[in-house]
């Protein structure tokens, strides 16, 4: 470049720079305060609902493939800790910021603590929500919107407006009151209302408000749905509109129209919506599967689709669903979203190029859930495991106690096979490092159940009905199964996934159904990598919260005169030497 104009220089200097920034990301800010807000009444009794900074559902966490969040989080709440979970972000070499009971200890009502994460590799929508004390049913949840960089377009056109919706069933009694029983002498209500976006049904009298999102006539629009409820599955459809699916949980699906779309607990998908109707008001709605008629006239939440200066309300019947009780039809639907093997996601390459065809498993865990009674009290398990919450988090017992010494019991769990009677206990399974998993999800309830594991993407390989055995991994499509993070299980049937563990950390595996985890339908994975590299693992963060069996450590002595070699570098200092090698890099090539 000797002899090049200086312009010419700074140009490729510049746009080498803002090349760099997309591969390493903004440094995105928030901060978050959480609170308990009596006079919401979503659905106009008397209960506490969590908000965060005054808004139910919390505000958007709005950021690009691998911005670097840092999100201060302040417990305003007078009575209850509080932790706040990422549903889909998979905390790449960073379980620290997991914010679930395995993984941190609890912000204390008064206190704060700061979350730093980076969303690395990942596009598309998820959800965050509090992940202690039933508060989940409170509310506290909200949208996560993770965008591509701009050197890697999404596999359709911008859309013409981008819109949240949030659906999930609601409790009439608070969570505070369902926390406690559950605790204590037991709870058997299920929700009975849905919500959506906090609000209630257009059809609903008694409903406050409800929701109501406005369109151009002619425009295409991008929906973001995510099942943020504690116990019900949906179907959701929009009257005289077709959808077209094209992501879910991080992943671009091969393009399909639906009429209705089924969403699990814990799931969210993007669907694309073109407003070439007659300008007038439209019915959006929700209703519960495996719910009966008398169930469905409260679990059905109903908005409006508005074309903008329509002056025409919604009218005629509701658009027909499937029966809700109707398996196949879930099953059927579930089995067509496929991966699109030709497009790039987080990074330019195709999703197809991580081929799952020809893998060597490692590991093969087979889970069953089951309902159990302990002095009559109704439990939860895994392979009849029923979960205990210690008071230390596993991870700093991992880290700090030795292998969780006296904390957890390693290995020790029937990873293949139901114990003969109900254990309860404190159980940790290792996941091979770099190893292929293969977990299949028995569900021996009557109900639709969901799984989700922190730290990873499920490749969906399977669905069935009946008993697995190892002749069902013949009908597995292992061509393009979908890549998502929480995968419904179908009742008195199984799903199989494949993961691949190459993600170092303490990761919770737990029902999505919120009364089967707060019951002990969860289990961690231990995926270790001795190599104390922190680009492998990250170290504990400075401002590490201490509790249970773990105490902070005494404040560092003052510096010796005698120089000392430097600690190993955080996770923040490891991005900040990046980007002075890169940028020093790009000069010294530019100007030789």
């Amino acid at each position: 470049m000797r002899g090049s104009p200086i312009w010419l220089v700074l140009s490729l200097v510049l746009c080498s720079l803002l090349s760099m920034q997309a591969i390493i990301g903004e440094e995105i800010f928030l901060e978050w305060h959480v609170a308990e807000d009596n006079n919401i009444k979503p659905i106009s009794v008397d209960q506490p609902v969590i908000t965060i900074n005054g808004k139910f559902p919390g505000p958007l966490l709005n950021a690009s493939t691998n911005d670097n969040i840092h999100v201060n989080v302040f417990n305003d709440m007078d009575q209850y800790p509080v932790l706040i979970t990422w549903n889909g972000i998979q905390q790449r070499h960073n379980s620290w910021q997991d914010g679930v009971s395995g993984t941190n200890c609890a912000i204390q009502p008064g206190t704060n603590w700061t979350y730093e994460f980076q969303l690395k590799d990942q596009i598309g929508s998820f959800f965050y929500f509090p992940s202690l004390y039933f508060e989940k049913a409170g509310g506290g949840f909200g949208p996560i919107q993770v965008n591509n960089r701009v050197v890697v377009q999404p596999p359709f056109a911008e859309p013409d407006g981008d819109f949240n919706l949030l659906i999930g069933d609601w409790y009439e009694d608070s969570f505070e009151v369902i926390g406690d029983k559950l605790g204590h002498e037991g709870y058997k209500n299920t929700p009975n209302i849905m919500l959506m976006n906090g609000k209630g049904s257009y059809l609903d009298p008694k409903a406050k408000s409800n929701e109501s999102f406005t369109v151009q006539q002619g425009k295409t629009y991008r929906l973001r749905i995510s099942n943020v409820g504690s116990e019900w599955s949906y179907n959701f459809r929009i009257q005289n509109h077709s959808m077209v699916l094209v992501e879910t949980e991080g992943s671009y699906t091969n393009q399909i129209t639906l009429d209705s779309l089924d969403v699990h607990m814990g799931q969210s998908y993007s669907v694309l919506v073109t407003a070439h109707q007659d300008t007038a008001h439209y019915y959006i709605v929700a209703t519960a599967k495996m719910a009966n008629s008398t169930q469905l006239q409260t679990l059905e939440v109903v908005a409006v689709l508005h074309y903008e200066n329509s002056t025409k309300p919604a009218n005629g019947p509701l658009p027909n669903g499937p029966d809700p009780f109707d398996v196949n039809f879930s099953i059927s639907q579930a089995r067509s979203i496929r991966l699109n093997l030709t497009t790039g996601a987080a990074r330019p390459n195709p999703q197809g190029s991580f081929n799952v065809s020809n893998v060597t498993l490692s590991q093969t865990f087979v889970l069953q859930n089951s309902v159990n009674k302990k002095n009559g009290m109704i439990n939860y398990a895994i392979n009849n495991v029923s979960y205990v919450t210690p008071q230390t988090p596993l991870k700093l017992a991992d880290y700090y106690l030795n292998g969780g010494a006296g904390v957890y019991e390693l290995d020790k769990f029937p990873a293949n096979s139901s114990l003969p009677e109900t254990v309860y206990g404190t159980f940790v399974v290792s996941g091979e490092h770099k190893g292929w998993l293969e977990i299949v999800f028995k569900n021996e309830l009557k109900v639709m159940d969901s799984w989700h594991l922190d730290g990873f993407g499920f490749f969906v390989v399977g669905y069935g009905s009946g008993n697995w055995t190892p002749k069902s991994r013949r009908t597995y499509n292992l061509y393009d199964p979908v890549v998502r993070s929480t995968v419904q299980v179908y009742p008195k049937g199984w799903t199989a996934v494949y993961v691949y563990l190459d993600n170092p950390g303490m990761w919770n595996l737990r029902s999505q159904n919120l009364k089967h985890w707060f019951l002990g339908q969860e289990l961690y994975i231990r995926v270790y990598d001795s190599d104390p590299n922190p680009a492998k693992e990250y170290l504990p963060p400075k401002t590490l919260l201490y509790c249970g069996n773990v105490q902070a450590p005494p404040p560092t002595p003052p510096p010796s005169p005698n120089p000392v070699p430097a600690p190993p570098a955080s996770a923040a200092t490891i991005t900040t030497i990046k980007r002075v090698h890169i940028i020093v890099t790009i000069f010294v090539v530019l100007i030789i």
